[in-house]
């Protein structure tokens, strides 16, 4: 191979075991299933899983695995609630802002000034 490693899993088949694997020892073991547990476990870097992420034809086998991650950490911090189980969910982009709308109607307003205007 030019300029690289050879590759870790040739086939989808092969991934899709290594992966079951993990997710047998993560039950096994009442482990949650993480990314770096996954690398881990797969005796690889996260950086390997991403890479394999870029690949057309590993991509859905990650994403799924990713989404199953996900599911996992999801489902914890709403049984849960453990502070460390939202942190890392803020290290996947979720965050815990709130949106207020701020806009007023404009019969609101009326409303609204009529009122204030009635005291002076």
């Amino acid at each position: 191979m030019a300029g690289g490693r050879p590759k870790r899993w040739n086939s989808r088949e092969a991934l899709n075991k290594d992966i079951a694997s993990y997710w047998e020892y993560c039950n096994e073991n009442n482990k949650p299933p993480t990314i770096a547990g996954l690398a881990y476990y797969l005796n690889c870097d996260r950086q390997t899983i991403y890479n394999y992420a870029k690949d057309d034809e590993f991509f859905d086998i990650i994403k799924r695995a990713r989404n199953y991650i996900m599911m996992c950490l999801e489902e914890e911090a709403i049984i849960n609630g453990k502070a460390g189980t939202i942190f890392v969910m803020k290290q996947y982009g979720y965050t815990d802002k709130q949106e207020l709308d701020t806009t007023v109607k404009g019969d609101q307003f009326i409303k609204a000034l009529s009122h204030f205007t009635d005291k002076l």
